[in-house]
């Protein structure tokens, strides 16, 4: 399981060495837990915590601008959001063990401890609509100043952060 895990955090971290944008979306509006965000409220901040997501609606409209902030003291967090199949039903949490994505992430964000995320993939705004997973496959106890230089951690037998439960799903419609 961590092999895999670990394959998918250094193609994350590729994607993130290799990304030339570091524009960040402002946010406007916080939406609380387990709201939706509608079209009159079509931004939301999501806080990484050490190890979960806190702000993440169940459900957001399409066209909603997500943005990332990191709420640890400690460590770097990452918010990857991957449109899952529609024939996909299990739970996301079912589905972290083996995780393959089959399609490249709406977003990709990376925030040191206490800061505002980057965008690496993306530009924030979520436009499919459909069912998607949002994981941080970043390890456990890896270097905040490496993970957002891009030059490391490029393996890792620490688990990633999602092992230790930060995953979450979001419907977009």
């Amino acid at each position: 399981m961590h092999r895999r895990i670990t394959a998918l955090a250094i193609a994350a971290l590729l994607v993130l060495a290799t990304a030339c944008s570091d524009d960040a979306a402002e946010t406007t509006d916080t939406a609380p837990a387990a709201s939706v965000a509608t079209e009159s409220a079509a931004s939301i901040t999501v806080t990484g915590v050490d190890y979960a997501f806190e702000g993440l609606p169940a459900e957001i409209a399409a066209g909603t601008m997500v943005t990332f902030t990191n709420g640890s003291d400690v460590e770097a967090h990452e918010l990857v959001l991957v449109r899952l199949p529609d024939d996909e039903d299990r739970p996301v949490t079912e589905l972290i063990e083996g995780f393959e994505p089959t399609e490249e992430p709406a977003l990709v964000s990376v925030a040191a401890p206490g800061e505002e995320g980057q965008v690496f993939v993306g530009d924030g705004v979520v436009t499919e609509p459909g069912r998607y997973a949002v994981v941080c496959f970043l390890p456990v106890g890896a270097d905040p100043e490496a993970i957002l230089s891009g030059t490391g951690p490029t393996e890792s037998d620490a688990p990633p952060h999602a092992a230790e439960g930060m995953v979450a799903e979001v419907v977009v419609s």
